[in-house]
């Protein structure tokens, strides 16, 4: 098969979503299928076909689709937010951007995230089948980021019609969670249109960069603690430095790395400093280094607020090192709690604080959690297990034997942007449906009237 893989967000990045798509890749060109990987170009002005470097301008584009676009949602701008303007301006630039990259070629597209699956389902020709794999829940995460305050009314109601349109936009979908089966079932997504299958982690690579050299030195006589993830508010960042603030009290024999990147980084660096933990908690900036990184600690923790399948668990595991948690998201699913690791409720800085406190004073749990997850670990993220449940859904879809369960309710046939449409068709030899709208009629009608 000619498969494509693709994402709405930027590749390559520090993340479990590009390892996911490099070791998926890996596994079925070893199979010996085609694959190419479409996704945002670092420079953030291109998309770009990962694995050949094509790429194309969004400009090219982008003020087409946008005039369309804003002269549509202008009569509702007291109803709408001018973000929601601007995301579907984004959106339908990917989703003319995939098509000009030709998806007539492909036998499968695997989407990752629900915005491409919204986007490239619009456009893709009719007859390829099309499965996403959804590793969150955007909206979720967005409640969450706001820390107890109210959305507005029109975010909140765009954020849920991209959510269940984006993972309905497919023949079948993926979780890795029994957690984000059920919160997507919440958003009106079909139970019988998901299927759980946890991530696998190509091991033997892991293991052979554990011993890579690292240029981080970091001091043998204190404990190490690490924290391996992006700066978002629903990685919890904040939470566990009030952890660290009040385990400073109990005992000062450690230093935690945060190593990852992102824009809180400043907000945080100010908040180590006004809590006095500057000459404990050390910023190292995103880095490729991380599993020698882990190699080299001793406790690695994770105080996600929300979280569907951290790789970084996953990592921890492999490294053999104790884990400490909250219980956000899939990640119980994961972790056993005084079993493979030591699990804190989600935003109770003072449960994360005892946990890491508990491990720093007790070497033998942290050799026994250790060697519980790695065994663990082991057994449950085999990359061939993970192979072996998703490439048979592949020709399920291929062969028509798995029927799609969701039907949207009707729109109405390039009511939007059909002259666009005509003048991309003819200036680039792109296939566009003749149903193609260039406003996506479904958000627009749920976002106004609350319509699904």
């Amino acid at each position: 098969m000619k498969i494509l893989i693709a994402t709405y967000w930027i590749l390559p990045h520090v993340g479990g979503v590009w390892v996911y798509i490099q070791d998926l890749k890996a596994s079925l060109e070893r199979l010996g299928h085609e694959v190419d990987v479409l996704a945002a170009h670092p420079d953030e002005q291109s998309y770009y076909l990962v694995n050949t470097g094509q790429r194309v301008k969004k400009e090219q584009f982008m003020p087409l689709v946008g005039g369309e676009i804003r002269a549509t949602y202008a009569p509702h701008h007291s109803l709408i937010s001018p973000w929601i303007v601007d995301q579907e301006i984004e959106f339908c630039t990917y989703a003319i951007a995939a098509a000009y990259f030709g998806l007539g070629k492909y036998d499968l597209i695997h989407t990752q995230d629900v915005i491409s699956s919204r986007a490239i389902w619009q456009i893709k020709p009719e007859g390829i089948p099309l499965i996403n794999t959804i590793h969150g829940c955007l909206a979720t995460d967005y409640w969450t980021s706001l820390e107890g305050k109210a959305p507005p009314e029109s975010i909140w109601k765009y954020a849920c019609a991209r959510e269940y349109y984006g993972a309905t936009s497919s023949d079948y979908s993926i979780v890795p969670t029994k957690w984000l089966h059920d919160t997507l079932a919440g958003y009106l997504v079909p139970p019988n249109h998901m299927k759980v299958i946890p991530y696998g982690m190509n091991v033997k690579h892991y293991l052979q960069r554990m011993n890579e050299p690292s240029d981080l030195k970091l001091p043998d006589a204190a404990n190490v603690i690490v924290c391996p993830a992006r700066f978002d508010k629903v990685k919890g960042h904040s939470c566990l430095l009030d952890a660290l603030y009040k385990l400073k009290q109990r005992r000062t024999d450690w230093i935690c790395l945060f190593v990852g990147d992102g824009n809180l980084r400043e907000e945080l660096e100010l908040k180590a400093n006004r809590l006095g933990l500057a000459h404990h908690v050390i910023f190292t900036g995103s880095r490729n280094d991380v599993p020698a990184l882990l190699k080299q600690s001793d406790i690695v923790v994770l105080a996600s607020l929300n979280d569907n399948h951290p790789f970084t668990v996953m990592e921890a595991q492999i490294s053999q090192k104790p884990i400490v948690v909250s219980d956000a998201g899939g990640i119980p699913e994961m972790v056993e709690h005084n079993q493979t690791g030591l699990i804190a409720r989600a935003g109770n800085s003072d449960e994360l604080a005892h946990c890491l406190g508990t491990l720093l004073e007790d070497p033998a749990l942290r050799k026994r959690l250790a060697a519980n997850g790695y065994k663990w670990g082991i057994k449950r993220w085999s990359l061939t297990a993970m192979e072996k449940l998703t490439v048979p859904l592949y020709e399920n879809l291929v062969n028509k034997q798995l029927v799609r369960k969701v039907v949207h309710p009707p729109k109405h046939p390039a009511r939007h942007g059909s002259w666009i449409s005509a003048q991309l068709r003819d200036r680039y030899n792109m296939h566009i449906p003749s149903s193609f709208s260039i406003v996506d009629d479904h958000i627009m009608g749920s976002v106004l009237f609350n319509a699904k």
